[in-house]
């Protein structure tokens, strides 16, 4: 499942990070990747170990976790620490693999999900394209807009023709290793919380658990 959710951040929290940011001490993008994605990144990141940068991290994590949308979809039991990335025109990231364990200091997650926030703009190109059976799905820059999708699937970020791509990203340990239990779960949350299609919601989580459990 990939799933936009807008204004995850309020446009103060959204400018504080900026600022925060804009202060940050920045490195070669490269560093964090593996060997074969190494060769295909092109961007920077800010120094995790800057204390304004940890800072600014710990609080969008809480501010993640807090929220209703993301913490119903993603079912978060661990999550490594928020990395903030820009790439400048002519930057982009290729067609690459999220390593399946992630982490440093010895606290190791499985990565289920991945994560992108949009904290700048305006950007040209720049997408975050997810290759999933179905065909690529692009979904452009937006401030306060957050992608969350399967670490799963093979994934690129598009060449920045104007402006920077100013972003978050993470990956989260779901409590629910199972995709198809975990969005089976979350459709059952949107049909507890109403709507209009939430009769319809429960219509499609009980057809998914007769295709989970039923034999003809």
């Amino acid at each position: 499942m990939l799933l936009p959710i807008a204004d995850v951040l309020e446009a103060a929290a959204l400018e504080r990070l900026r600022k925060v940011l804009a202060r940050a001490t920045w490195r070669d993008g490269r560093a964090t990747a593996g060997a074969r994605a190494a060769g295909v990144k092109a961007n920077e990141q800010a120094d995790g170990d800057d204390p304004a940068t940890r800072a600014a991290a710990v609080e969008l994590e809480a501010s993640l976790r807090a929220h209703p949308v993301f913490a119903a979809a993603a079912l978060p039991l661990r999550m490594t620490r928020p990395l903030f990335s820009r790439t400048p025109p002519g930057g982009g990231y290729g067609r690459h693999v999220d390593n399946a364990l992630m982490g440093r200091g010895g606290a190791t997650i499985r990565t289920d999900l991945a994560w992108t926030l949009f904290l700048g703009g305006p950007v040209g190109g720049g997408a975050l394209v997810v290759e999933t059976a179905g065909g690529e799905q692009e979904i452009a820059p937006r401030p306060g807009l957050l992608v969350l999708y399967p670490a799963t699937h093979l994934h690129r970020v598009a060449q920045v023709e104007s402006g920077e791509r100013l972003v978050a990203v993470g990956w989260v340990q779901s409590r629910v290793r199972d995709a198809a239990q975990r969005a089976l779960l979350f459709d059952l949350h949107l049909a507890e919380h109403g709507g209009e299609d939430a009769a319809l919601r429960l219509q499609l989580a009980r057809a998914n658990l007769l295709r989970m459990w039923a034999e003809s």
